[in-house]
């Protein structure tokens, strides 16, 4: 009996091929992993020298206080106290740049919005509730001055406040807040302890991927709209109105001091990062397309259409009554393992689904040129690249469904079976593997 020509040892060969080609489709997974890294590297670049996610709030009022001495502070201390707004409107403008930047092969995404806010305060009230209940607490309202967090200050383009009291000075960092923000010194004489007191701040901020606003009042409305078709509102509150026409969104957020983690007054640090991170909300700039998620679904995917490919295969040739080399299948099972390089390759460059096409065709053609020759039948071989064209177009349906790919693959996988068995079913295996062995 010749190596491999019995149905049984076949089918052991076969499969044994299928695992050997296994390996380089899982050194695959991790050259795939190495790529999406590298895009990550290129993002971090870009918001290095454009402006990274940014995170922007509110004005928000520094007085320094000294605090009378207790049992764990020590006498005369001074500490900043900061005092947050009664109410916050803020309205931003997000746009998106057309020109991508771009590192390598690697597209980020830009974008520079605008930003209006609108801050009212009564400190006399807040100065009435700090007296109760730290007695002796003496208030340097000369020294005051107002902070505004911007988490990336690279990308700041433009920040300008007005209101009463306000000192004809430039902003200047504050080191001092829990996270990347700015001030600006308010004048001795601005008597902001008297009455409600409104300040204007308008700025343009540069960034990449994501702008988040803060809380930062008892009560904050925030509005924002922008040119971008695929926005992400997952973190922190989702927006009460929301919509997205014509590749624009807009979105519009009412949040109460009651639903963050934070209160409206605190001293120092008090109030650390994560609990304005926990507290943050706005928009991400979500690319739809991923190429290198859809490109490590394709390799999930890869044991199981190998296994099916070769399957096909092993039918179709005891159908047909003519056998393949197990040679032959490792060619072909090569074939399908360099389909996945070939589709990651190409996707850096042209995209997802045109380098898929290219490479599922380029596939295609191929094996249907190789079959019609070890058939010697060129409508075997026209049959074989069609049954393969057919099989690739579901393992696209499969990368690209997020919903439905679990329900599509069973359906799949079953439907392929039942046509196996529903082909073979009048096959005489005994009879096919007694054969060889009389011969």
């Amino acid at each position: 009996m010749k190596l491999g020509s019995g149905p049984i040892l076949k089918a052991l060969m076969v499969a044994l091929v299928a695992l050997i080609v296994l390996a380089p489709v899982e050194m695959l997974r991790g050259l795939i992993e190495e790529r999406a890294r590298l895009r990550q590297e290129a993002v971090a670049s870009v918001a290095r020298g454009w402006g990274g996610e940014q995170l922007v709030g509110g004005p928000i009022l520094a007085i320094p206080v000294t605090l009378a001495p207790d049992g764990n502070r020590a006498p005369s201390t001074d500490i900043d106290w900061y005092v947050l707004p009664e109410s916050l409107t803020l309205e931003s403008e997000l746009k998106v740049l057309d020109e991508r930047r771009k590192l390598g092969v690697y597209e980020v995404p830009v974008y520079v919005a605008s930003v209006h806010a609108e801050a009212t305060f009564n400190i006399e009230s807040r100065i009435a509730e700090l007296m109760q209940s730290q007695s002796g607490a003496v208030v340097h309202l000369d020294r005051a001055r107002v902070v505004v967090p911007v988490s990336d200050s690279r990308g700041l383009r433009e920040i300008h406040l007005t209101g009463a009291g306000v000192a004809d000075r430039p902003f200047e960092p504050d080191a001092g807040f829990a996270i990347t923000a700015l001030s600006i010194a308010l004048r001795p004489d601005a008597q902001i302890e008297k009455g409600s007191h409104q300040f204007d701040l308008t700025l343009q901020v540069a960034g990449t991927h994501s702008l988040s606003f803060l809380p930062t009042s008892r009560s904050t409305s925030v509005a924002m709209s922008g040119n971008w078709a695929d926005p992400g509102f997952t973190r922190g509150f989702l927006p009460v109105d929301r919509g997205v026409t014509n590749g624009r969104f807009n979105a519009r957020w009412q949040v109460l001091d009651l639903n963050r983690t934070f209160g409206s007054s605190w001293f120092g640090n008090a109030v650390a990062l994560p609990a304005f991170q926990e507290s943050a909300f706005g928009v991400d700039l979500v690319q739809p397309v991923d190429l290198y998620l859809q490109a490590e679904r394709s390799v999930k995917y890869a044991g199981l259409f190998i296994a099916l490919s070769l399957l096909t295969l092993f039918v179709w040739e005891h159908l047909a009554r003519r056998p393949l080399h197990p040679i032959q299948y490792g060619l072909m099972a090569l074939a399908l393992s360099v389909f996945y390089l070939l589709l990651l390759a190409l996707a850096e460059h042209v995209g997802f689904t045109i380098a898929y096409v290219c490479a599922a065709a380029s596939l295609c053609g191929l094996l249907g040129i190789y079959l019609a020759g070890a058939f010697k039948s060129g409508l075997s071989g026209s049959g074989a690249g069609a049954v393969f064209a057919g099989v690739y177009a579901l393992l696209y349906l499969l990368v690209t469904s997020e919903d439905y790919s679990l329900l599509v693959g069973s359906l799949a996988v079953f439907a392929l079976l039942a046509i196996a068995m529903v082909l073979t079913r009048r096959l005489d295996w005994y009879a096919a593997t007694a054969r060889p062995q009389e011969q």
